[in-house]
């Protein structure tokens, strides 16, 4: 009687176990399938090894269930089978886990896409003893409306809404010249975008204006970026996606200045990667200048919708069919999830700010130096065209390693987390799983060639700065038509060499 019992109880057990190693099975391949990353040929025999696995397990515990004559090949049997079909439900589960994490990560960089967000705040004197906005009703407010005047105006009908009140405004041409009327104290408050600070902060003079005043109030408004229709198919087609840096880990797109204004122009044909790097100070017209020239990083003031068009504008082309916003600051905890990459440098310097020093050659990055090489340039003899240099070089040993390593099969976990908040992108999620699908069924590597275009440096007034003269780079026209032969290579499927580049 004991023994049939027993027999019930290990019938039971055996038949649970089938049906949990059953439910895992199903959920990892169902997962797999989902994602559509993994090539169908690795799907298939995946669902082909789980499901002879389910029939092994089976067959074992069915051979070794006999416990009313016991014997001990019996319980090796049941033993084994039992051990594989736990072992199987553990691995299912963990796969399972990780590509929903992989696709939460995808959901986190696109969810958000065309997401853009204003701040604007009012800024009084730091000894100042308004406490609140309704302290300072009463102030008279500088403001310009030579840029960003719509969301300036939605400011001051916001304050006058909190303060029940309709405060005294006063216009400016120039951020620079509101900044001079709060410290002589002709106005004694100023409602300023966020995005122009470091402009004021950049100019001899306004170095401390954060330290010089404190912020009463602010204003945030959300809105979407302009976005025309013009997808591709990123395993057949050529496309152009704008990579933009920026220090913010928002979710949303940040509107300020981009000193990262990279194009990368792939062909998934050829498997050709051309990463063109545009100087920060580029003196161009812009898609919001009217035909006044302005500097390039300034395009981030107005959307990276202007950085876009701009760019398309100066390099001919009908369209940038993407943009990735990258936070430079993850990149560096990025790098030391990947166990850190191999840059090669033209010449021996060392960063100003951090005192890191560099070779000549190869160098050994950690996160902290990588993020020290990219953003130097003072010390370097052509500046921003070789930190622009030095950017392309990162983005480039990033991908090579992450392709051609096992660094996402070994740490998938921390490469994930570090992706959260780092890039801001209008991909697809589909699109991005279509690339990772291309890779991981073709294999192979990419011939990723950099080029800059170049320029000379002066100092002119621009359209964010009409007022005072700052440090432009007038473009060299030759540089800019051999960058265009380099994007018609690519475009046409033709393979670009280290010779094309001189």
């Amino acid at each position: 009687m004991k023994k049939k019992k027993k027999a019930t109880k290990w019938i039971i057990f055996a038949r649970v176990l089938l049906v949990l190693q059953l439910i895992a099975s199903a959920m990892i391949f169902a997962m797999a399938v989902k994602t559509k990353m993994l090539p169908a040929k690795y799907i298939m025999f995946a669902a082909g090894g789980l499901l002879i696995m389910e029939f092994l397990v089976f067959a074992l515990v069915h051979l070794g269930q006999n416990i009313m004559k016991p014997k001990a090949s019996g319980y090796f049997k049941r033993g084994l089978g039992t051990f594989i079909s736990i072992l199987v439900i553990i691995c299912s589960l963990y796969g399972t886990s990780v590509l929903s994490k992989v696709m939460g990560t995808l959901n986190d960089m696109t969810g958000n896409k065309n997401v853009m967000e204003d701040k604007i705040v009012v800024y009084v004197m730091k000894d100042d003893p308004a406490e609140t906005i309704d302290d300072a009703k009463d102030y008279t407010f500088a403001y310009t409306d030579s840029y960003g005047y719509e969301e300036t105006k939605e400011t001051i009908d916001d304050i006058n809404k909190k303060t029940d009140s309709t405060i005294n405004t006063k216009p400016y041409a120039s951020a620079i010249e509101m900044v001079d009327a709060l410290y002589s104290g002709e106005v004694k408050a100023m409602i300023l975008n966020t995005s122009y600070v470091s402009v004021i902060t950049d100019t001899e003079g306004y170095e401390d204006f954060e330290t010089k005043t404190k912020v009463l109030y602010a204003y945030t408004k959300t809105y979407e970026v302009e976005k025309t229709e013009k997808d591709v198919q990123v395993t057949k087609e050529p496309f152009v996606v704008y990579i933009s840096g920026s220090d913010t880990r928002s979710k949303k797109l940040a509107k300020s200045r981009s000193d990262v204004n990279i194009l990368a122009f792939v062909n998934p044909e050829s498997r050709q990667v051309l990463l063109l790097n545009t100087p920060r100070d580029y003196y161009v017209e812009t898609s919001v200048s009217h035909g006044t020239k302005d500097k390039l990083t300034h395009c981030g003031l107005y959307g990276i919708d202007c950085s876009m068009k701009t760019l398309a504008s100066v390099y001919d082309l009908d369209t940038i069919n993407y943009y990735a916003q990258i936070n430079f600051t993850g990149f560096e905890t990025l790098i030391d999830q990947i166990g850190g990459v191999t840059v090669n440098s033209e010449q021996a310097f060392s960063s100003s700010m951090d005192s890191y020093k560099f070779s000549k050659g190869p160098n050994e990055l950690n996160g902290e130096e990588a993020l020290a090489y990219a953003r130097e340039r003072h010390n370097l003899p052509d500046g921003d065209n070789g930190r622009g240099r030095h950017q392309m070089d990162l983005i480039s040993a990033v991908i090579d390693k992450m392709t051609n390593s096992t660094a996402l099969l070994t740490n998938y976990s921390g490469i994930l987390d570090s992706l959260e908040g780092m890039i801001s992108m209008d991909f697809k999620s589909s699109d991005i799983s279509s690339l990772i699908n291309m890779q991981l069924s073709e294999g192979g590597s990419w011939n990723i060639k950099s080029f800059a275009v170049t320029g000379q440096g002066t100092k002119k007034t621009t359209y964010s700065m009409p007022i005072q003269k700052v440090y432009v780079t007038i473009p060299d026209e030759s540089s800019v038509e051999h960058a265009k032969q380099l994007i018609q290579k690519v475009m046409n499927g033709e393979t670009i060499t280290d010779d094309d580049l001189k």
